[in-house]
C-alpha cells in the first residue's frame, strides 16, 4: 500500500493544503515587508484558509473518533466500543498525533485575533508566527494521523485508564492552549529585532503574555488536583519531567510578565526581554522533546515512547535556536535601552530581584529535567528526585516571598528603610502572630518558621495595597497585588501541606473498629461495580466532635488490561483534607467455603494459623503406581503434605486417581484439627499439585481485610485557592491591558 492510498484523505487533504496555505501567507507577509502593501489582503485571506484547514482536519478526526471508525490507525489506538462519548472526545489529544493536532488547532485560531492585535507590525509579526504553526505541521505531514490500517478490526485498544477520568478531558487542551501562546510574545519579540524597532513590541506583547500565564497556570492547577483526587499516591506534584515541561515555561513566562511591565513604565530591561521572551518558546520546544522523543521513556510514566520524530523536534528546535541567536548577535546591542539607576530599596530593584530568582529556579528545574538526557552516554544514567528540586527550590521561595513583601510599599525613586518599615508594620505584626500559632502547633525548623512568616507577610502586604488601590481606582488597577496576595497564600499552602501532613499505613479488619489519633475507622464492606460506580470500599469514619461518614475509596480491575486501579477518597475539611486511599485488598474466607491453591516441591501456604507444605509426590501410597500405569488399570498418586498448627507437625496423604479412559476421583483427605484437603490436578513435569482447602479458619472464616493509606493533608486546600487568586489578578491585569492597547489602536488610527 503506497503511502497516499494508505491515508483517509477527508482528513489528510486538509493538513496538505494547510501547508500550502502557510506557505501562501508566509509569502504574502514578506511581500508586504518588502513594501508591496497589496499583499497584505492575500496574505491575511491564506492565514485565515490555513486556520480553516487545520479546524477541518480537527473535525475530521473528532467525527472519526465519536463513530468508532476502526479503519484508522489513532482511533483503533487509543478508543474502543466500550468508551463514553467524553473519553472518545479526549482519545483525541491522548496520543502523539492527536495531540500535535490539537496544538495546531489552538495556535491556528490564536493567530486570527493575532493579526489584528499586531497593529503595524503585523507582516513581521505574522511572519514569524505562522513559522511557529509551520513547525508543528511539518510534524503532523510525518506523523499523519489519518493513516489507515490494512484490515479494519472489530474492536479498538482502547484509553489508557489512568486516563480514563473527567479530567483528562478538560486539562491537556487547556495545557496546548498555554503553550501555543507562548509563540505569540516570541513572534513580537523576534519581529521587533527584525524591524530593528522595539518601541511597541512590549505593549502589544505584553497582554498575550498575561494570558499564557493565566491558561498555563489553570492547567498546571487541573494537572495537580487531577493527580491528587485520582492517582492515589497522596500529592499534587511529583516533579515528574512531563509535570515539569510545563512548568518551565510558566516561570519564564511570569519572569516575562514582570520584566515586561519594567519595560513599560521605566523603558528598560527591552534586551533582557526579549531573551526571555524566547527561552519561554523555546522551553516549550525543549519540553516536548524531552516528554516525546522517547529519552526519557525509562524516567516518567508520562512520557510518550519514540514515534520517530525526535530529528523533526531537534530540527525545530535548532531552527528556532538558530533564527533566536542570529537575531540576537546581530541586532541585540542595537535595542535601546535605559541604564539601571534605581536604588537598591526601589520597586525596580525589587522587580528585578524577583525577576533573577525566578530566572535561577527555571533553570535548576531544567538542569534536574534533563538528567537523563545529560547522563545517558554514562555507564549508569538517572535523574534527579523530588528531593533536590524542593531542597533547592526552598531557598528561593523564601526569597521571593520576602520580594513580594517589600514591592507594595516601595517607590520607582527608593525611600528611606525606616518608611518602608513603618508601612510593614501591621503586615509584619499579623505574619508574626501566624508564625506565632504555626510554632505551637508543631513548626519548629527555622527555614520552615521563616518560610510561614513571610508567605504570610506577603500576602498580608499585597493585600493591604489592594485595598487601597480598590479604594482610590478600583479593582482594574490592583490585579497585580491581588496575584501577589495568592502567591503568599499557595506557598502556606505548599509548605503545611508537604512539610507536615501525617501518613499512616493501616490494615483494617471487616467490622474491628481501628483508632487512628481521635478518629476511628470500620471498614463495613466491598461494594460490587454498578452501572455508574466502580468497585468501591466502604469505611465508616467517626471522629471526636465531628459527624460520622462514609468513605469510599476505588479499587478496582480493569475490563480490558486487567490494570489495577485505585482511587481516593478525600473528605475536605475547613483546616485539612483526610486522604484515604487503598494499597490491598484480601477478601477472606467466608465460613465453610473452599480456597484454591497451587504448590511447587517444599512450597507451603498458611490458612488461619494452619500451615500446609507441598512435600513431594507418594506413587506407593495405593500399590505401585508404575505398574498401575502399565497395566492400563485405575492409577493413584499421593501427595504428600506436612501439616503444621501450633507446635505439632504431622504428614497426610491425600490421593488422586485417574483411569486412561479419563475418568478421575479425588477424594477429599481431613486434616488433623478440621478441615479438609482436596487434590484437584496434578503436574508432574513441573512437580506441582492443585489444592483445594476446605474449613481452616474455623467456623467463622477468615474475615476481609483493607489496607490502606490514611494521610492528613493541612491547609492543601491553600493550595488551589492560592492559585485561584493569582489567576484572578492576572485576568484582571490582562483585561486592563487589553483595554489600554484598544484606546492605543483608536489614538492611531484618529493620526
Amino acid at each position: 500500500m503506497t503511502y497516499l492510498t494508505s491515508l483517509y484523505l477527508p482528513g489528510a487533504l486538509p493538513i496538505w493544503c494547510a501547508m500550502a496555505f502557510a506557505l501562501a501567507s508566509l509569502w504574502g507577509y514578506a511581500q508586504v515587508i518588502r513594501g508591496d502593501e497589496s499583499s497584505r489582503e492575500f496574505a491575511r485571506r491564506a492565514y485565515k484558509f490555513f486556520a480553516l484547514s487545520i479546524v477541518l482536519s480537527a473535525l475530521v478526526l473528532l467525527v472519526l473518533l465519536l463513530r468508532r471508525d476502526f479503519r484508522i490507525e489513532y482511533v483503533w489506538q487509543y478508543s474502543g466500543t466500550d468508551l463514553d462519548w467524553h473519553y472518545q472526545l479526549a482519545a483525541f489529544w491522548a496520543g502523539q498525533k492527536g495531540s500535535f493536532l490539537i496544538w495546531l488547532f489552538w495556535g491556528a485560531l490564536i493567530g486570527l485575533p493575532l493579526i489584528r492585535s499586531a497593529g503595524k507590525d503585523e507582516a513581521p509579526v505574522m511572519g514569524i508566527y505562522t513559522l511557529t504553526q509551520m513547525g508543528l505541521l511539518f510534524i503532523l505531514v510525518r506523523e499523519n494521523p489519518f493513516v489507515m490500517l490494512t484490515q479494519t478490526p472489530f474492536e479498538g485498544q482502547g484509553l489508557n485508564p489512568l486516563l480514563q477520568d473527567d479530567w483528562m478531558v478538560i486539562h491537556p487542551p487547556i495545557m496546548f492552549i498555554g503553550y501555543a501562546l507562548t509563540a505569540v510574545p516570541f513572534a513580537f519579540g523576534m519581529a521587533a529585532l527584525w524591524r530593528r524597532d522595539t518601541s511597541r513590541w512590549a505593549t502589544r506583547a505584553f497582554p498575550w503574555a498575561l494570558t499564557g500565564f493565566i491558561v498555563l497556570g489553570a492547567a498546571i492547577l487541573m494537572g495537580g488536583y487531577w493527580a491528587y483526587k485520582t492517582l492515589g499516591w497522596g500529592g499534587y506534584w511529583g516533579w515528574d519531567p512531563v509535570e515539569n515541561a510545563s512548568l518551565i515555561p510558566w516561570l519564564l513566562t511570569i519572569t516575562l510578565v514582570h520584566g515586561l511591565y519594567l519595560e513599560r513604565t521605566r523603558g528598560r530591561f527591552r534586551r533582557m526581554n526579549l531573551v526571555i521572551s524566547s527561552l519561554a518558546y523555546l522551553s516549550v520546544l525543549y519540553g516536548t522533546f524531552l516528554t516525546r522523543s522517547g529519552v526519557l521513556a525509562d524516567f516518567s510514566v508520562h512520557s510518550f515512547v519514540d514515534l520517530g520524530i525526535s530529528g523533526w523536534l531537534i530540527a525545530l528546535m535548532g531552527f528556532f535556536v538558530t533564527l533566536s541567536l542570529l537575531l540576537f548577535a546581530t541586532r541585540l546591542r542595537e535595542v535601546p535601552t535605559a541604564p539601571n539607576e534605581d536604588p537598591l530599596l526601589s520597586r525596580g530593584s525589587f522587580m528585578l530581584l524577583a525577576i533573577v530568582t525566578l530566572v535561577i529556579s527555571a533553570t535548576i528545574i531544567t538542569v534536574g529535567t534533563s538528567a537523563p538526557l545529560l547522563t545517558r552516554f554514562m555507564e549508569n544514567p538517572g535523574q534527579v528526585g523530588p528531593e533536590f528540586y524542593n531542597r533547592v527550590n526552598l531557598p528561593l521561595a523564601i526569597l521571593a516571598a520576602f520580594l513580594v513583601s517589600m514591592v507594595p510599599f516601595l517607590t520607582w525613586k527608593g525611600q528611606a528603610g525606616t518608611s518602608v518599615l513603618r508601612r510593614l508594620m501591621v503586615p509584619a505584626v499579623v505574619a508574626a502572630g501566624v508564625a506565632g500559632v504555626a510554632v505551637a502547633l508543631g513548626v519548629t525548623e527555622v527555614f520552615h518558621v521563616l518560610f510561614v512568616f513571610l508567605a504570610v507577610l506577603a500576602s498580608a502586604a499585597n493585600l493591604s495595597k489592594v485595598v487601597e488601590l480598590v479604594r482610590k481606582g478600583g479593582l482594574k488597577v490592583a490585579g497585580g497585588y491581588l496575584a501577589h496576595v495568592g502567591v503568599g497564600v499557595m506557598l502556606i499552602g505548599f509548605i503545611s501541606s508537604s512539610a507536615y501532613d501525617q501518613s499512616n499505613k493501616l490494615t483494617l479488619e471487616q467490622g474491628v473498629p481501628q483508632q487512628v489519633g481521635e478518629m476511628t475507622l470500620t471498614f463495613q464492606r466491598y461494594l460490587q461495580r454498578t452501572a455508574t460506580e466502580k468497585e468501591r470500599m466502604e469505611i465508616e469514619v467517626t471522629s471526636e466532635g465531628r459527624e460520622t461518614y462514609y468513605a469510599y475509596p476505588k479499587f478496582f480491575l480493569n475490563d480490558r488490561t486487567r490494570q489495577l486501579m485505585v482511587n481516593p477518597d478525600i473528605d475536605k475539611r475547613l483546616l485539612e483534607d483526610i486522604y484515604i486511599s487503598p494499597i490491598e485488598y484480601d477478601p477472606g474466607v467466608p465460613a465453610g467455603s473452599a480456597r484454591q491453591v497451587q504448590l511447587a516441591r517444599d512450597e507451603s501456604v498458611e490458612f488461619a494459623g494452619v500451615r500446609l507444605r507441598f512435600v513431594d509426590f507418594d506413587m506407593a501410597a495405593d500399590g505401585n503406581a508404575l505398574v498401575q500405569m502399565q497395566s492400563g488399570g485405575l492409577v493413584t498418586i499421593g501427595a504428600q503434605l506436612e501439616i503444621e498448627r501450633g507446635d505439632k507437625t504431622e504428614v497426610i496423604t491425600p490421593l488422586y486417581r485417574f483411569e486412561s479412559s479419563g475418568r478421575v476421583e479425588t477424594p477429599s483427605y481431613p486434616i488433623p484439627g478440621g478441615g479438609t484437603v482436596t487434590i484437584r490436578a496434578l503436574n508432574a513435569a513441573a512437580g506441582a499439585v492443585a489444592l483445594e482447602v476446605t474449613g481452616l479458619g474455623g467456623a467463622q472464616g477468615v474475615p476481609a481485610r483493607l489496607s490502606i493509606d490514611l494521610t492528613r493533608k493541612p491547609l492543601i486546600a491553600l493550595v488551589w485557592y492560592g492559585l485561584y487568586v493569582v489567576l484572578l489578578g492576572g485576568l484582571i491585569s490582562t483585561v486592563n491591558r487589553l483595554r489600554e492597547n484598544r484606546r492605543l489602536d483608536k489614538a492611531a488610527a484618529r493620526g
